[in-house]
């Protein structure tokens, strides 16, 4: 059995679990949505939710998010041109809200980010330095974004990683199960149970 986790320096990073990208009914609904579903992502990141909390873990929720008009977007990409083109993921909509579920509790850190990674000028590196984090447990959609992304630059920010794969999904099952391979070689993957069962009460 692997050793439990410090719950003193290690913290869960939720990433994206938002409207517009995790439900039927958002923007990227059709893309996303069906996975999440059939992979039962929203379920099983509400488990290790509860769990992190219960064992006095810091939980930091992560968001992308644009001001009305997407003024703050730079559409230097054709993923974030797509989001500018869809009018999704705009503040104070439901889309860019948090899905049921898996919302922040209210003494829990929101990071928004405009680009594409979610330590990109949005101070959570120095967030979680300041409260003596080493190890990130990582869950969210995509996979082969969002998570991806943030575990690269996470192991180069000098962070520990563990990837939970059920709490992840990506557009289909052979992408999310090639970024799980991608992401083997920088942090350790692990099942929800595996993850719950190093996780102390």
């Amino acid at each position: 059995m692997n050793q439990a986790f410090d719950p003193k320096k290690t913290a869960v990073l939720s990433l994206h679990l938002v409207n517009d990208i995790v439900s039927p009914e958002g923007k990227f609904g059709p893309f996303f949505a069906a996975q999440v579903q059939e992979r039962k992502v929203l379920d099983h990141a509400a488990r290790l939710l509860e769990r992190a909390r219960a064992a006095g873990m810091l939980v930091v929720h992560a968001a992308v998010r644009f001001k009305p008009g997407h003024v703050d977007l730079v559409a230097n990409s054709p993923l974030l041109t797509m989001v500018r083109d869809m009018d999704a993921l705009v503040e104070g909509t439901w889309g860019a809200d948090f899905a049921q579920g898996v919302q922040p509790q209210a003494d829990e850190p929101v990071i928004t980010h405009q680009r594409v990674g979610a330590f990109h000028e949005t101070g959570l590196d120095a967030l979680l330095k300041s409260r003596g984090i080493e190890h990130l447990i990582l869950q969210g959609v995509v996979t082969n974004n969002i998570v991806e992304h943030s575990a690269r630059d996470a192991v180069d920010r000098g962070y520990y990683v563990t990837v939970v794969d059920d709490c992840c999904s990506a557009p289909a099952p052979e992408v999310h199960a090639a970024s799980i391979g991608n992401l083997g070689l920088l942090a350790q993957v692990v099942s929800l149970d595996d993850c719950l069962s190093r996780l102390k009460p």
